[in-house]
């Protein structure tokens, strides 16, 4: 496993390549892969697959292709999506899109950015590091008590190979020294978490004495170590797991995911556990569509991720206190993303790991089969907890079950779901629906309130560094205005059409915008029209290396440009073209005369302040050219 791992390619594409990859493939068919869309107008719509919401506000364009949520900020095009989605570098997402487009990549040394090629240092660094833990367990004479661990254990050599497992002897410089003599970064193994500074200034070994659980991403790069200590030792964690780095985020990896997410899609269903150990064992026992969180509370982003292989899930946690407690919080984040959760419990005492091991695949797969839906699950805890014992702590009991079924999205679901728990109560279901309403009001007001905020932030009048320019001793009604319509003319230029973008450049230049935003976008797309570079908006937006300027971008990009309605009531159904020239054209007009009324109004002030009479003369002369210019300029513009 490492090996292949460490057969990944280190170098870089051309861009023309990449463009190649990119546009080989519509970004509707693949984000349709992962979130059902549906066409509005030119545009498809969905549910945002990076944020919990019931009305769709993810858009994807098929002309520009690009995509981009009003709700959470995300967007950018088909490489960006998969990165997000999957947690995968730049080069990987290169990579998937041309194994679906069946191209073969040339990869060339050089790196494309300095970004870049840290993300891949420490994927390098990393695979390293597996390879030399893997080489201590299977290979070194100290290496003997973690192969007893995992023998004793019943995992075989096979298994350890699989899942890259591997051993850090417990001396304070073995992996610094492998370190030193392979000339691996030192602040950036520290970063890692490999090693760590001691008082004096030097390193010392971050994982000695343990065996190594390596972390792998969905693509399959080692993404980060967990480490069991070997012998207790004082002040010393059982556990140690890497830090969060640009290549680890712990909330959005499962572990396991790599090995077991083609066996998730086949059989489109998972089995959630705990801990790595509880995963090695049912998979080397056959149970391979199999994911662990790692040993902590399930989040909200191991969810979504999840989501994309399967939305049927088995869910296997301890039946001791601390066990239920995190099975009924992963409930209610696996129930608001519409999972079908059922949730099997083991014979006290006992986890997957260990009862598998005892008993045998057969047995565990009639738990699998035995497993209760959430809510049934959920009243037995209560009941075990005497809850309906008491008329208080009943009706409290009953107030959870039904909060727990307005997580449920599907109402049809979630109707069935109320008739269960009245009849199991032999309650009205009149009374459990307005129970229902409430919590459903509740939730609703919360989204409000949350897409309220985010409306305010989008504004882009609200946003005052967005459109900072020089503005001086301008009124506040023609800056708004002149940005305005600065917004029509970026809106334009990233629409990705190389006749309107040469028509405005005739007119203006980048330099004629006031904002200092409008002028910076400007010339992204003018720098590109004059290589002779792609100028398709997916292209364009991914140039802007300010993330909150990329994000009004895309928010412009999904408007559709102005035209006067007097125009399209006299040409109904005229071609798209016909209405982005004419877009175009009233634009340029309006920038030009709004240009020429600030001249004069600035003009006007002059003349009142101004002492000798020729002067004043000149002024008036002046504007009367300008007016005449102006004239000229609303009757036509060529």
């Amino acid at each position: 496993m490492v090996d292949q791992i460490a057969d990944l390619p280190k170098a870089f594409l051309e861009e023309n390549e990449i463009e190649e990859v990119r546009s080989a493939v519509n970004i509707v068919d693949v984000i349709s892969e992962f979130v059902q869309l549906r066409k509005r107008g030119k545009n498809y719509v969905g549910l945002c697959p990076f944020h919990q919401e019931k009305t769709p506000s993810f858009t994807v364009s098929s002309d520009k292709q690009i995509f981009n949520c009003f709700g959470c900020h995300k967007g950018g095009n088909v490489f960006k999506f998969l990165m997000d989605l999957q947690n995968i570098s730049f080069v990987e997402a290169v990579q998937d899109i041309a194994k679906r487009a069946g191209i073969t990549l040339e990869f060339q040394e050089s790196m494309p950015s300095e970004e870049q090629s840290e993300q891949e240092i420490l994927y390098d660094i990393n695979t390293m590091a597996a390879r030399f833990f893997s080489n201590n367990l299977l290979q070194s004479l100290q290496g003997e008590i973690a192969r007893s661990y995992f023998s004793d254990r019943n995992i075989k050599i096979q298994t350890q190979r699989i899942f890259g497992l591997g051993y850090s002897i417990p001396d304070w410089e073995s992996f610094l020294k492998y370190a030193k003599e392979n000339k691996i970064d030192l602040e950036k193994a520290q970063y890692l978490g490999l090693i760590e500074k001691n008082d004096r200034g030097g390193y010392y070994d971050k994982f000695r004495g343990r065996v190594i659980f390596p972390i792998f991403s969905p693509n399959g790069r080692v993404i980060a170590f967990g480490g069991r200590i070997m012998e207790k030792a004082e002040n010393a964690a059982k556990y140690l797991n890497s830090p969060e780095s640009i290549i680890y985020s712990k909330r959005r990896s499962l572990y396991g995911l790599y090995h077991s997410k083609d066996e998730i899609r086949r059989l489109d269903k998972a089995i959630l556990v705990e801990g790595y150990m509880d995963l090695i064992s049912l998979f080397q026992n056959g149970v391979k569509n199999v994911v662990a969180s790692s040993g902590t509370a399930l989040t909200e982003e191991q969810v979504k991720m999840l989501s994309r292989y399967t939305k049927n899930v088995v869910v296997f946690y301890d039946a001791d206190p601390a066990g239920v407690k995190a099975s009924l919080r992963s409930i209610e984040l696996l129930v608001r993303q519409d999972f079908d959760v059922k949730i099997a419990e083991l014979p006290k005492g006992e986890d997957p790991d260990s009862f598998i091991n005892k008993y045998g695949r057969e047995e565990f797969d009639d738990y699998i089969e035995n497993a209760q839906n959430f809510l049934e699950y959920q009243t037995a805890q209560f009941e075990k907890q005497g809850m309906f014992d008491d008329p208080t702590l009943q009706t409290k009991a009953i107030r959870e079950l039904v909060q727990s079924a307005a997580f449920v999205n599907d109402e049809l679901k979630r109707s069935i779901l109320l008739k269960t728990i009245a009849k199991k109560f032999n309650i009205r279901e009149k009374l459990l629906e307005s129970e229902l309403e409430k919590f459903l009001k509740l939730n609703s007001r919360k989204n409000e309130i949350s897409n309220r905020s985010f409306t305010e932030r989008a504004n882009i009048n609200s946003i005052p560094n967005l459109v900072k320019g020089s503005i001086d001793k301008i009124p506040k009604v023609v800056i708004q205005t002149d940005i305005a319509n600065e917004d029509e003319i970026i809106k334009l230029l990233f629409e990705g059409n190389r006749s309107i973008i040469e028509f405005i450049f005739q007119h203006i230049s980048p330099e004629d915008l006031m904002s200092s935003t409008h002028r910076y976008l400007a010339n992204i797309v003018f720098d590109s029209l004059n290589n002779n570079e792609s100028i398709i908006p997916a292209v364009l937006i991914e140039k802007i290396e300010n993330e909150e300027i990329k994000q009004y971008v895309l928010k412009l990009a999904f408007d559709r440009y102005i035209v006067s309605k007097t125009w399209e009531e006299f040409h109904p159904g005229a071609p798209e073209e016909i209405v982005l020239e004419k877009a175009a054209r009233d634009v340029i007009k309006s920038f030009k005369i709004l240009r020429i009324d600030k001249e004069i109004k600035i003009n006007y002030e002059k003349i009142k302040s101004a002492k000798e009479e020729d002067e004043k003369v000149e002024l008036m002369k002046l504007n009367n050219s300008l007016q005449q210019e102006k004239r000229m300029i609303q009757q036509d513009i060529g």
